[in-house]
C-alpha cells in the first residue's frame, strides 16, 4: 500500500476494510487476531475471551474455515468432547499482512499528527 502523508488516511484505512470485507468483521478479526498470537484454542475458550455466544462463534468459524484461514477439529479432552480451533498457515499470513498494513496507516496518522503539532 503506498500512501503518501499528503493522501487521506480515512480514505486509505476505509478502502483496507472494504479489500477484504471477509475478515474485516470485528469478530471474525477478533478471532484471527487471538488465534495468530495462540496458535490454537479450544472453542469455549475462543467464546468466552472474546465474548460470543456459541451460534455466533460457530457462523463465523464457519466462514473463516471456508476461507481457509482456520481449521477446526474435534478431540476428546479428559474424555470429553472438545472443539479446538487452529490458525492455518494461510490465516496467519492474512493477518500478519493486515497487521503490517494497519501499522503502515497508523505510523502515516501519528507522523502527520506530530507535524501538524497540538491544537489549541
Amino acid at each position: 500500500m503506498n500512501v503518501t502523508m499528503d493522501g487521506d488516511l480515512l480514505t486509505a484505512l476505509v478502502g483496507l476494510m472494504e479489500e477484504d470485507r471477509d475478515i474485516f468483521v470485528p469478530a471474525r478479526l477478533s478471532i484471527l487476531v487471538y488465534l495468530y498470537f495462540t496458535q490454537k484454542a479450544q472453542f469455549t475458550r475462543l467464546q468466552k475471551t472474546l465474548g460470543l455466544t456459541s451460534g455466533n462463534l460457530s457462523s463465523h468459524l464457519r466462514k473463516l474455515s471456508k476461507l481457509g484461514y482456520v481449521r477446526i477439529s474435534k478431540h476428546f479432552v479428559e474424555l470429553k468432547p472438545t472443539t479446538i480451533v487452529s490458525i492455518t498457515q494461510e490465516g496467519s499470513e492474512k493477518v500478519r499482512a493486515q497487521i503490517l498494513r494497519m501499522r503502515e496507516l497508523v505510523t502515516l496518522a501519528v507522523d502527520k499528527d506530530q507535524k501538524a503539532g497540538p491544537i489549541e
